[in-house]
C-alpha cells in the first residue's frame, strides 16, 4: 500500500525531539557516462499485526562502511514528497518501488542510510492523510499506536557492499522484518522499531514455492512460519563472536489462506543451497534439506517447488517459555535444535528481541515440544520421506543463545518443558578487541515549569546506525525520576582506543519519557551523536515536551 505524505518541505522542523527534514545537498538525477541506475525498493516479512506503517523520506550513499552523517561526501536523495508504506503488505514476495533511477557515479558503495519521518506529527508538520502517526501499528479495527523509532534523525544505517556500474542499472531491495523488529514497548500503548535492516541485489536472487497442509481444511491458527536458513558465513562468525557454526536466516514468510507460501528474494551469493525449516504452533517441526536455488528466479518463473508438506500435530502440546536479561538490553535471544550428525548445526527454531523497557520478553512465547521431522528435496515438488528425528537437544531442548550487535554470541543455554526461564544474569561478553566505553552527560528539561510534575517513566538509548544497542531504563538507572526533574547519566557502550580504534563506534544518544498514569505526557530528545572509537565521549540531552507542539 502506497500512500503519500507532505509535499516538499525545506528547511528543518522540530518535531518530538526530530529534525524532520534533512538537508537535500549531495544527491543528483542527472545522468552521466560515469553512472549507473539504481533502483530502491521496500520489502518486509509477516507481522502479528494488521497494519504495520513507516514514513520514508531520504536515502544516503557512501563509499565507506564507518562514515557518520556527520561526514562529508554523502550521496543524498529526499524524496520529493514522503511515502508512507504498510511493511506488512509486502511479505511473500511482495515489494514497492520508492526510488527508481537514482544516478549514482560508478564504483563500490558500502553504506546505505535509509531516513524515516520521526513517529508524532506536529501542527507544522502534519501525519499523512488517513493516519494519526508518521510511522505506526494498526491491531484491529480500531486501535492505531505510535511506532517509535530512536534516533530517526540520524538514519538506520544498511552496510555492505554493492558495485554500481557505469551504464547499467541495479535494483535493491531493503529488507524490513517487522514480525521480530517491532517490539512492543509499553503494553496497550505503543511500539517500538529496533530495525536489523538488511538489502538484496534482486540480480541475484532466486524463490523458493510450496504449500502446507494441516491434513483437512487449512487454517492459519497454528502460526505457521517458512524460513530459509543456510550456514553462518566466515565473516558472520566473526561479527558475532561465535566459535561453532550455526545457520542463520536469511528470509522469512507465512502462508497465505490457502496453504501457500512464497520465499522471495532469497540471495544466491554466498550459495545456491538452502534448508527450509517449517514451524507451527502444537505441529511438528519440518526442516526440509538441500534445496537448490536458480539465480534470477521470481516466484513465477523457474521457482524452486517444494509440493505439499504437512505438517503433523504435536504429540505434545507447546510449551510457554520466559526470559530476561540485564545488559545490553538492546539484545535478543535465539532458539536453536540441532540435528544428529557430526556435521549437523544448529538450526534457528524461534527469534526474541528482549524489550529494552524491561530487559525481558513475556512468557507467552511457545515451543515445540515434539520430534523434528526431517526431509531432503529431490526435485520437481517432490520430498524424500519425512523421518521423525529427536534433536541433539532432545524432546521439546533447545538452545537459547542471546546476541547483541557488536557484542558476543552468549554460550547456549538449555532451555526445556521443565526449565522455561532463560536468564542471562551477566553481561554479554565483548569481543576481545572492544573496549567498554561510556557515555555521560546532563539530562534537562526544556522548559522545567511545563514538564516538571507530570513523567515519572523514562528510557535513554544508544543506537548504532538506528540499532539500539543498550539502553538506561527505571530498573538499572535513575532515568524514571530524571524525566520529572533532570539530572545526570551513565550508559556503557562497546568502543575502541587510541592504540586500537573501533571503527563505527559513533553512537545516537536518544531518549523518551513519560507519565505511567496518562498518554497525554510524553517528551523526547534532540538525539546527539558520540564518538567512542578511541574513547569515552559525553553529550548533554534536552527533553522536549510533545504536547506543547
Amino acid at each position: 500500500m502506497k500512500r503519500v505524505g507532505l509535499t516538499g518541505k525545506t528547511g528543518m522542523m522540530f518535531a518530538l525531539g526530530f529534525f524532520l527534514i534533512l538537508s537535500a545537498c549531495g544527491g543528483s538525477n542527472s545522468s552521466g557516462s560515469g553512472q549507473g541506475a539504481v533502483g530502491i525498493s521496500v520489502m518486509d516479512a509477516p507481522g502479528d499485526f494488521d497494519h504495520a506503517y513507516i514514513t520514508v523520506k531520504d536515502v544516503w550513499f557512501h563509499k565507506s562502511d564507518t562514515a557518520d552523517p556527520r561526514s562529508g561526501d554523502w550521496l543524498k536523495y529526499p524524496l520529493t514528497a514522503p511515502v508512507t508504506v504498510d511493511l506488512l503488505a509486502l511479505s511473500n514476495g511482495e515489494m514497492q518501488s520508492i526510488w527508481s533511477g537514482i544516478q549514482l557515479p560508478a564504483g563500490l558503495y558500502k553504506q546505505i542510510r535509509l531516513f524515516l519521518e520521526p513517529t508524532y506529527p506536529t501542527s507544522a508538520n502534519p501525519a499523512p492523510p488517513g493516519h494519526t502517526y508518521f510511522n505506526e501499528v494498526v491491531t484491529g479495527p480500531s486501535t492505531t499506536l505510535p511506532l517509535y523509532v530512536p534516533d530517526a534523525y540520524h538514519g538506520i544505517r544498511l552496510v555492505g557492499a554493492f558495485t554500481v556500474t557505469a551504464g547499467k542499472s541495479l535494483n535493491l531491495a531493503i529488507d524490513f522484518d517487522a514480525g521480530h523488529d517491532v517490539v512492543e514497548f509499553h503494553e496497550g500503548e505503543d511500539y517500538l522499531l529496533k530495525p536489523r535492516l538488511t538489502y538484496f541485489d534482486l540480480d541475484n536472487v532466486g524463490a523458493i514455492i510450496g504449500q502446507i497442509s494441516t491434513g483437512g481444511t487449512f487454517t492459519t491458527t497454528p502460526r505457521f512460519v517458512i524460513k530459509a536458513e543456510r550456514m553462518a558465513t566466515a565473516q558472520e562468525m566473526i561479527d558475532s563472536g561465535a566459535t561453532t557454526s550455526y545457520h542463520v536466516i536469511r528470509r522469512w514468510t507465512v502462508p497465505d489462506a490457502n496453504g501457500r507460501f512464497i520465499l522471495y528474494p532469497v540471495s544466491t551469493l554466498v550459495t545456491s543451497t538452502w534448508d527450509v525449516v517449517l514451524r507451527g504452533l502444537d505441529r511438528k517441526t519440518v526442516i526440509v534439506k538441500g534445496v537448490p536455488i536458480m539465480k534470477g528466479a521470481t516466484p513465477a518463473s523457474n521457482a524452486t517447488d517444494l509440493g505439499t508438506i504437512d505438517m503433523m500435530q504435536a504429540s505434545t502440546p507447546d510449551y510457554a517459555v520466559a526470559g530476561s536479561i540485564q545488559s545490553p538490553t538492546g539484545a535478543w535471544v535465539q532458539f536453536y535444535q540441532t540435528l544428529q550428525g557430526a556435521a549437523e548445526a544448529p538450526y534457528e527454531i524461534r527469534f526474541r528481541h528482549f524489550n529494552p523497557l524491561f530487559g525481558a520478553f513475556r512468557q507467552n512465547f511457545e515451543l515445540n515440544n515434539d520430534q523434528i521431522l526431517v526431509g531432503s528435496y529431490v526435485g520437481n515438488g517432490v520430498l524424500s520421506a519425512l523421518t521423525a528425528t529427536t534433536p541433539v537437544e532432545g524432546i521439546g531442548g533447545y538452545g537459547a543463545v542471546a546476541g547483541a550487535f557488536l557484542y558476543n554470541r552468549s554460550a547456549a543455554a538449555p532451555v526445556s518443558s521443565s526449565t522455561t526461564t532463560v536468564q542471562f544474569a551477566a553481561p554479554l561478553a565483548v569481543v576481545s578487541s572492544y573496549q567498554s566505553r561510556t557515555v555521560s552527560g546532563a539530562i534537562t528539561l526544556h522548559t522545567p515549569g511545563m514538564m516538571m510534575g507530570h513523567m515519572d517513566k523514562g528510557l535513554l538509548f544508544a543506537v548504532n546506525g538506528g540499532m539500539i544497542v543498550n539502553t538506561l531504563n527505571g530498573t538499572n538507572s535513575a532515568i524514571d525520576s530524571q524525566m520529572d526533574h533532570g539530572g545526570s547519566y551513565a550508559i556503557t557502550v562497546p568502543g575502541g582506543s587510541a592504540s586500537m580504534p573501533l571503527p563505527g563506534a559513533l553512537y545516537g544518544i536518544d531518549a523518551v519519557g513519560w507519565s505511567s498514569s496518562g498518554a497525554l505526557y510524553k517528551a523526547v530528545a534532540v538525539p546527539q551523536i558520540v564518538d567512542v572509537r578511541t574513547g569515552n565521549d559525553t553529550a548533554d540531552i534536552d527533553m522536549l515536551p510533545w504536547w506543547r507542539w
